[in-house]
C-alpha cells in the first residue's frame, strides 16, 4: 500500500478539522449522487458481549454488483463504527469518504477470513453523510455471486453533553473529558488535568466560577468551582491566592497583574499560609511581620511612588478611583486620611482595609462596591490569563501596556458580566505588542504621562519570575 499522505479538512458544518487521505482519488459529484442509502436501525444483539447500538446491512447476488458498491449512511459525530464487507474474492478495500467525496478512512487489509474485510473503530468526525465503498470483488463481473456490507454503530462513545464531577475534602485529581465537564472540587487542593498545552485553552473567570475551553478541538466548555490547580502539558496554573493578589494590583495600581508578578506574590502568600480574604490579610498585617513586609512591598514600590506622589488625602482618593471607580464620600475620605496621618494605618494596609470595608459594607452603595470589586478582580484575572500564551508572555511591559490594562478596568461596572466582557478583554490583550515587537492593533496602547519606573520588588519573595517592567 502506498504511503499515506494526509491533509486537514474543515467541514463547513462543524469547527472540527479531520484528516483526509490524499493518495486516494475523491468521488465525483455523479458518484455521490448515485450512492445507495443505508439507514441504521436499532441493533439486536446476538450475544451478551455485543456493544453495538445500531446496524445496517445490504446483501446482493446481482451480477455486476462490484460496479455498484457505493453506499451512504448518516453518521453521528464521535460515534464509533465497525464496517464489514464480504465478496466471493477478497474485497479490494473498504474506503470511507466525507460528504464532499474526500477519502477519510481505509481498511488496513486485516482480514477476518478470506472474502471478508473489515474497517474497525472509525470515529465519525462530524454528524452527517458518510460514504462507504464496499470494495466488492466478484471475479467475473457477470457471475451471480453474493456480496454484502454491514455497518455497526457504537453510540456510547459520544460524549455526554455535561459530565458532572464532584470531589471530596481531600486532594482530588480530575481529568478533562470531551464533554462539558461540570466540576466541584469541594475541599482540599484539587487539580483539573488537560492533555493539551496551556496556549490551546482559554480561561475565563467570573466570581467563583472558571470556564475552560479548548481553542483547537471541540471538547465542550468546562465549568470549575473549588478547583485550585489547572494542569496542562508542561505547565501548571495555580489559582490559590489569585483573587487576593489581583485585588492588590487593582487597588494599588489600577491594573491587572503581570504573570510573573502574580505567580511570585501567590507563591509567597502560600508560603506564609496567608488567608484568602482581604479582611483576614489586613488583620494579619499588624500581627505577622512577614505579611507586613510583603504588603509593604506594594506601598514602597517605584510604581506606587510614581502613581501616588501626593499627600494621604490624594492617596485615598486614588485608591477609591482604582478600586471603586468613584470619589470617596467626605466621611470616608476623612476617616481613612486621618487613620494614615495618625499612624494607625500605613498606606499599604490602608488599601487592604478600604477594600475589606467595601466588601463588608451592607448598605446599598456597599453592595454595589462589592460587586464592582468582584467584577474587576475577575476581569483582571482574565487579562492575566490571556497573557499566558507564547506570543504574549512578554508583551505586558511598559507604560503603554499598563495604560491598556487600566483603561480596560475603567470599563467595568457593578453590572458587568465577566463572561460576556471577555471580548473586550481579548481585544485589550491583542492590542499589546507581540513577542516580535509589533503591535497587533497600532494605536491601541496610549502612553501614560508618568516617568519610567523599575519593576515592583516584592520584599520577601525569592523568585526569578519576570515581573512587570516599564519600558
Amino acid at each position: 500500500m502506498p504511503g499515506m499522505a494526509l491533509s486537514l479538512t474543515n467541514d463547513k458544518d462543524t469547527t472540527m478539522a479531520y484528516p483526509t487521505i490524499d493518495y486516494l482519488p475523491s468521488l465525483t459529484a455523479q458518484q455521490l449522487a448515485q450512492a445507495h442509502t443505508l439507514t441504521l436501525a436499532t441493533y439486536v444483539p446476538t450475544s451478551a458481549t455485543s456493544s453495538w447500538d445500531q446496524s445496517a446491512s445490504v446483501y446482493t447476488s446481482a451480477p455486476y454488483a462490484s460496479l455498484d458498491d457505493l453506499y451512504a449512511f448518516t453518521a453521528v459525530e464521535n460515534a464509533t463504527y465497525d464496517i464489514f464487507s464480504f465478496s466471493f474474492f477478497d474485497p479490494f478495500l473498504i474506503t470511507l469518504y466525507d460528504k464532499s467525496g474526500k477519502a477519510i478512512a481505509v481498511d488496513k487489509e486485516s482480514d477476518s477470513g478470506y472474502g471478508n474485510d473489515f474497517l474497525s473503530k472509525f470515529v465519525a468526525p462530524y454528524s452527517g453523510t458518510v460514504y462507504v465503498d464496499a470494495g466488492w470483488h466478484q471475479g467475473s463481473a457477470d457471475v451471480n455471486l453474493g456480496a454484502s456490507l454491514n455497518i455497526y454503530a457504537d453510540l456510547d462513545t459520544i460524549p455526554k453533553p455535561t459530565n458532572t464531577l464532584t470531589g471530596t475534602d481531600g486532594a482530588d485529581v480530575f481529568v478533562a473529558t470531551k464533554s462539558s465537564d461540570l466540576v466541584n472540587g469541594l475541599g482540599g487542593v484539587d487539580t483539573m488535568v488537560y492533555q493539551g498545552k496551556r496556549g490551546d485553552y482559554d480561561i475565563v473567570k467570573s466570581g467563583a466560577e472558571l470556564l475552560v475551553y479548548s481553542l483547537v478541538s471541540n471538547d465542550g466548555v468546562d465549568s470549575l468551582r473549588n478547583v485550585e490547580k489547572l494542569s496542562f502539558s508542561g505547565q501548571v496554573t495555580d489559582i490559590r491566592h489569585s483573587d487576593l493578589a489581583q485585588a492588590l494590583y487593582v487597588s494599588y495600581f489600577g491594573r491587572a497583574a503581570d504573570t510573573g508578578g502574580l505567580k511570585g506574590f501567590q507563591a509567597r502568600l502560600g508560603e506564609l499560609n496567608a488567608p484568602s480574604s482581604a479582611a483576614e490579610l489586613s488583620a494579619r498585617y499588624n500581627s505577622d511581620p512577614a505579611v507586613k513586609v510583603l504588603i509593604d512591598s506594594f506601598g514602597s514600590s517605584a510604581e506606587s511612588n510614581a502613581l501616588y506622589s501626593g499627600d494621604n488625602k490624594a492617596f485615598v482618593r486614588a485608591i477609591y478611583t482604582n478600586l471603586l471607580g468613584r470619589e470617596p464620600d467626605q466621611g470616608g475620605l476623612d476617616f481613612w486620611t486621618n487613620a494614615i496621618n495618625a499612624g494607625a494605618l500605613t498606606r499599604a494596609n490602608a488599601s487592604l482595609s478600604i477594600m475589606a470595608g467595601a466588601q463588608a459594607n451592607s448598605s446599598t452603595q456597599g453592595k454595589l462596591d462589592a460587586l464592582l470589586i468582584g467584577n474587576k478582580i475577575s476581569v483582571a484575572s482574565n487579562f492575566t490569563y490571556g497573557l499566558e500564551t507564547e506570543d504574549k508572555v512578554g508583551a505586558y511591559n511598559g507604560l503603554g501596556a499598563a495604560a491598556v490594562a487600566r483603561e480596560l478596568l475603567k470599563q467595568v461596572s457593578a453590572s458587568t458580566d465577566a463572561f460576556t466582557f471577555q471580548t473586550q478583554v481579548m481585544k485589550a490583550v491583542n492590542s499589546l505588542p507581540t513577542s516580535t515587537g509589533g503591535l497587533a492593533s497600532p494605536g491601541d496602547a496610549p502612553a501614560l504621562a508618568q516617568p519610567d519606573a523599575p519593576v515592583i520588588a516584592l520584599s520577601g519573595v525569592d523568585s526569578h519570575s519576570p515581573a512587570f517592567v516599564y519600558a
